[in-house]
């Protein structure tokens, strides 16, 4: 029994014509009751009575009518999924982010993005940077939003934003009351970091920068990640550098100040294999950064 069978079958029976169906189906009406009479030999009943008043269906016809309009419809929605996933129009996107990426402008992209491919399943993960990575190596993620770490020649990489580093300050610090923190004030100052186990790229650019200004803070390996790290802050434990893309959201009883001369500049990227991407990723990639 092939599909055609049940589109012929379904054409006689809402027509209860030969001849109405055989120009619904562009065909000649011979060929099409010998397709008919194939379908009736091969299920063995008879699906149509037929006299010389015309056409009708047989008991076993009636019975049959639902499950080929079913049959029908079923194979017209999985050849719409199979177009749909070939275009990259539905289907699941893996994607990992760290916790400075979550920036109103990286969640404007993929609204934009969710509009446009409201059938796409974004399943999105937060992690640190090197977790993510090894997801990504391992076929684990589509696609990451993390800091650029050394080339690669088996991945791509988009930068999306930069924003400021920042110092966090408790509101009762004595700094709180500067508009800006002169590098030479953290020799000497116990600053808070996260463990280099959990995110080893978090304050090697920020220690790189002390150094290059000739001072040498008091560094306490005090949390697993950022938002561990801030509650510590606005405990009053320390001192900690922060990126300007979240000090926005961020608890009461901390204050956030820019270093002078400015401190570094946080890249933030779009990352993904550096292999021919699926038509999912390819419409990701073409919505989110135009390529």
């Amino acid at each position: 029994m092939e599909l055609r069978h049940l589109r012929y079958f379904v054409a006689v029976a809402e027509t209860l014509s030969f001849s109405q169906a055989a120009r619904r189906l562009h065909l000649a009406q011979p060929p099409l009751s010998a397709q008919i009479r194939t379908l009736e030999d091969e299920l063995g009943v008879r699906l149509f009575v037929r006299s010389s008043r015309g056409v009708t269906l047989s008991d076993a016809g009636r019975a049959f009518l639902p499950a080929a309009r079913e049959t029908i419809e079923a194979a017209r929605r999985a050849a719409e999924t199979a177009r749909q996933v070939a275009t990259g129009e539905t289907g699941t996107l893996r994607l990992g982010l760290i916790s400075p990426a979550a920036t109103a402008g990286v969640a404007a992209r993929l609204a934009h993005f969710h509009a446009a491919h409201p059938r796409v399943n974004l399943k999105v993960r937060f992690e640190d940077g090197a977790a993510l990575h090894r997801q990504l190596q391992a076929g684990l993620l589509d696609a990451t939003f993390t800091r650029p770490l050394v080339a690669d020649p088996h991945f791509s990489q988009h930068r999306l934003e930069h924003h400021a580093q920042l110092l966090a300050i408790p509101a009762t610090h004595l700094w709180a009351q500067r508009r800006h923190i002169p590098w030479r004030l953290l020799d000497g100052a116990p600053v808070l970091l996260i463990n280099p186990e959990s995110n080893p790229n978090y304050g090697q650019l920020f220690l790189r920068t002390c150094a290059k200004h000739h001072v040498s803070p008091v560094v306490n390996y005090a949390a697993d990640d950022l938002s561990a790290l801030i509650w510590l802050v606005s405990a009053g434990l320390g001192v900690c550098p922060y990126p300007s893309s979240l000090a926005a959201t961020q608890p009461p009883g901390i204050v956030f100040r820019p270093f002078t001369p400015a401190g570094p500049r946080l890249e933030l990227i779009l990352r993904w294999a550096n292999t021919p991407p699926s038509p999912l990723l390819r419409a990701f990639l073409d919505s989110f950064i135009g390529e």
